[in-house]
């Protein structure tokens, strides 16, 4: 069964970081790569691994410059298919400002949504979801019985009773959240809709795992008693009931946050708070996009940043309710092509990874003439180019 597992799957799943200093650059290092793709391929003996070591190389190897793509491949027919996209510019370069971070901020769907098997790719590939979700089964197992890896699964009990989807909702955003961080994306900005409120406050360091799942599970139970220590936030948090940002002081008890995890989400006034603090990265946290495909019609017309901001969709499944494969990884690539600085190490966690030889920049050579110095000119009275030595040999002062 998936909950006692102990060896991980392979990753099937990559990304080739490209970048440079313009796009006619970074157009000629994607065909760099076409070339050297198009002579080793065939002849390489293991060529997984040859891919992975060259997205290992590219990721942990180069410096990353703001014009960026991440391509996503599985094998080298789908890698070759993403460079010949870049190259042929049959898709966005995003413009980015040198050195520039953008502002991310984590949205936490609610409950609704949940679906057999979300997870369970990330749990047999990732070894930090893994220990994130086992933390949270050995919680559920004390205080139920039962796992609930083996419901989420579908190995037993059933996932749309209402107990079990928001237990296991408010575990695969815990195992997310670790994800991101994995690869070195953190939130300055948390929101949460319905249940996502607990993911989201636990996010933002209000409170634990332990307290989480308290909330989560006496959130139906009206009368409950809940008791858990809360401190102020430690980073943006916005109202999912007022859509305000929260003040340290109105974040209180236990109480607070099971009635906050009932409310009716105000999505525009939450939109228009991201909007108000400068998020220009999105992530959505939880088993399916939600806010996705609503965010560019909702998103306040006039504000700083004036353009929706990019959304990132953790996780996804597609017509056939199977995980969409690698839907973690292009997240990650897109987040990449928005400025995020990516910690490429934690896509290759457990792995023993080479360095291997890459394609070199593709300088951009340009021709500049240096002006003659005052006096020299040519028979048409024009400057003309002098050598460079000749105008640092005559600005070097001449000892006295």
């Amino acid at each position: 069964m998936a909950s006692v597992e102990t060896g991980f799957d392979p990753r099937l799943t990559r990304i080739l970081p490209l970048s440079a200093k313009s796009d006619e650059a970074l157009k000629h290092l994607a065909m760099r790569y076409l070339d050297r793709l198009t002579v080793h391929a065939a002849s390489i003996a293991d060529p997984s691994r040859w891919l992975a070591d060259m997205a290992w190389t590219a990721g942990v190897g180069r410096s990353h410059f703001a014009h960026r793509a991440g391509v996503v491949f599985h094998d080298a027919d789908s890698l070759e298919a993403g460079l010949a996209a870049v190259v042929e510019g049959g898709r966005p370069i995003p413009q980015l400002v040198e050195g520039s971070q953008a502002k991310v901020a984590f949205a936490f769907t609610g409950r609704d949504g949940q679906w057999v098997g979300m997870g369970q790719a990330l749990y047999r590939q990732e070894p930090v979801a893994r220990a994130v979700l086992d933390q949270c089964d050995a919680l559920v197992r004390n205080q139920r019985g039962e796992s609930l890896l083996e419901v989420m699964f579908g190995a037993a009990g059933n996932l749309d009773e209402p107990g079990w989807s928001a237990l296991a909702v408010w575990a695969l955003q815990c195992a997310l959240v670790a994800q991101w961080e994995s690869v070195g994306v953190r939130p300055s900005v948390v929101v949460g809709d319905g249940l996502g409120e607990i993911a989201g406050g636990q996010a933002a360091g209000v409170f634990g795992l332990d307290e989480g799942l308290l909330l989560v599970a006496a959130r139906d139970m009206e009368s409950a008693p809940v008791n858990v220590q809360t401190g102020p936030p430690k980073l943006d948090l916005v109202s999912g009931e007022t859509g305000r940002r929260v003040e340290a002081g109105e974040v209180q008890d236990g109480a607070y946050w099971q009635r906050q995890s009932r409310a009716t989400p105000a999505l525009e006034r939450s939109v228009a708070t991201l909007a108000n603090l400068g998020v220009e990265v999105v992530a959505e946290i939880g088993p399916q996009p939600v806010l996705a495909p609503n965010l560019p019609d909702i998103w306040p017309k006039g504000s700083a940043p004036a353009t929706a901001p990019t959304v990132l969709i953790s996780q996804a499944k597609d017509s056939s309710g199977i995980a969409r494969d690698g839907a973690f990884v292009a997240a990650v690539a897109g987040a990449y092509e928005a400025g995020l600085s990516i910690s490429f190490p934690g896509l290759f966690a457990g792995e023993a990874r080479s360095r291997i030889s890459l394609p070199g920049y593709p300088f951009q050579h340009r021709r500049h003439w240096i002006n003659a110095p005052r006096g020299t000119s040519s028979v048409s009275g024009q400057p003309q180019p002098v050598e460079l030595r000749d105008q640092i040999v005559a600005a070097i002062p001449t000892r006295p």
